[in-house]
């Protein structure tokens, strides 16, 4: 079997090696997984749910050291890796208890004539087995946003393990797997071929994946001959729309605190500011000059705020990125040609209207560009103008007009007066048109990874006595 190194994000030091899934061996995965699918879609809830709390507890019990080689691995800094991990911690516990409690409910069939005596039950049960794509930016904690959800209501699961940083995920997963039985929850690290014949399997039952527009369209061209569910949380180009009125330095922190998160590798995090003309200029500055001192280094070096990217292609993708706008117009205020994978913060002022990133030109990485416009309407218009419709934010003082213009905001989600990466775990987070199809969070993947089935019961009930039918009481009868 071919084993495949992986390499620190930021120095290129070898870490590990996984091995590789061949495609012949795709079959094997998924018989598994479907062999270990009756007995444990036919736990008991509570069953399940123990399962799950005790690999949270052996899972907390480890998170201080993963998080330190989840950080070496991805380039995250420190407290974000190990805020992720405990992130991750919690899924995985507060899915255990979703599943739990999950219950059905009662169709009201028994209010039609003629279902008088019929009682109907409508349920959630499992899809079956589920493929859960996992993408390099927080790789632990989606694994178990996905994974622990599906388990919890029954499904069986393969990770498809992220390509560039899979060991931390990897050695998550080994200690929940040590709590299930054989098949429930497998892993597999997987080239393109062998991820495309793993999601298109005969015996797969749902795709749930998080990661690019190019990834989501190949498994649903791959997948489309069987119409299996997919659950995909695909690109953003979250735009924040800033008003004349705004506190510029609230803006400031609020879309830096977003948008440096994962070294600025965040679907949701604000990849355009739109500035009403009398402010942008000032907010150009202020941005700027928030991020002069911001510098890419160790990500477990005390005080870091910015680590690596992913590796040395995502850099140079980001830059050939940044000279497209810079041919289009814009002007780069702050930030240099990246290093290998690191590349500092940058700025792009006076970014024209018809600049690519500004649409559908997502750039994975902290850039921040800043677009002027004369009006609400004009905002509006351009910030709706992209297909990958994540998340955006409106700042303003006025919040009758900011709540207004948020209602106008074709997104799967607006924050008004905040990051575009705000994202508690209780929303349902996800986008529109190429941004994605179905919503994550807690419940939220939980009822996506299920289905609905009803069972009628006809005649259970008693029958009723039909109510006699005569004139009202303070009518006169003759």
């Amino acid at each position: 079997m071919t084993r495949r190194e992986i390499r620190a994000a930021g120095d290129g030091a070898v870490l590990g090696a996984v091995p590789l899934l061949d495609v012949e061996d795709v079959p094997g995965v998924v018989a598994r997984a479907r062999a270990a699918l009756p007995d444990w879609s036919a736990a008991a809830p509570h069953q399940r749910a123990a399962v799950l709390t005790a690999a949270a507890d052996a899972l907390a019990a480890v998170a201080d050291g993963l998080g330190d080689r989840h950080a070496r691995e991805s380039g995250k800094i420190g407290p974000q890796a190990h805020h992720e991990v405990r992130g991750a911690v919690s899924l995985l516990r507060r899915n255990a208890e979703l599943g739990r409690t999950l219950v059905g409910e009662l169709a009201p069939t028994g209010s039609l004539p003629g279902g008088e005596q019929d009682l109907t039950i409508v349920e959630r049960v499992p899809l079956g087995v589920v493929v859960a794509v996992i993408p390099f930016n927080f790789p632990v904690e989606l694994t178990m946003e996905k994974a622990a959800a599906a388990l919890a209501v029954g499904n069986t699961v393969v990770v498809k393990l992220p390509p560039q940083n899979p060991l931390a995920t990897l050695e998550a997963l080994e200690v929940l797997e040590a709590h299930l039985p054989a098949g429930v929850l497998q892993h597999v690290y997987a080239d393109t071929p062998a991820s495309a014949a793993l999601c298109a399997a005969d015996g797969v039952d749902a795709v749930s994946l998080t990661g690019s527009v190019g990834a989501g369209v190949a498994v649903a061209r791959a997948t489309a001959h069987r119409l299996r569910p997919l659950h995909l949380e695909l690109g953003g180009n979250g735009a924040a729309v800033v008003r004349a009125d705004a506190d510029l330095d609230h803006v400031v922190s609020e879309t830096l605190r977003g948008r440096l998160l994962m070294n600025g590798q965040a679907c949701a995090a604000t990849k355009r500011v739109i500035a009403d003309r009398a402010v942008a200029e000032e907010l150009t500055d202020r941005l700027v000059a928030a991020l002069a001192d911001v510098r890419p280094g160790d990500p477990l070096a005390e005080g870091v705020r910015l680590g690596p990217l992913i590796d040395a292609a995502a850099a140079a993708r980001i830059e050939e990125q940044v000279q497209r706008a810079v041919a289009d117009g814009a002007r780069r205020v702050l930030g240099s040609a990246p290093d290998g994978a690191w590349f500092a913060p940058t700025v792009l002022a006076d970014v024209p209207a018809h600049a690519a990133l500004l649409h559908d030109d997502e750039v994975f990485g902290p850039v921040v560009p800043v677009t002027a416009v004369d009006s609400d309407e004009e905002a509006l218009a351009l910030a709706n103008d992209t297909s990958l419709r994540l998340t955006a934010a409106v700042f303003s003082a006025d919040l009758t007009t900011a709540l207004a213009m948020a209602g106008r905001l074709d997104f799967g989600g607006v924050v008004v007066n905040g990051t575009n990466n705000y994202r508690p775990p209780v929303v349902p987070f996800g986008g529109v048109d190429l941004a994605g199809a179905g919503r994550e969070g807690l419940g939220w993947t939980l009822h996506d990874l299920t289905r609905t089935r009803f069972i009628a019961l006809r005649g259970v009930r008693p029958a009723g006595v039909a109510p006699v039918v005569g004139p009202a009481p303070h009518e006169e009868t003759r």
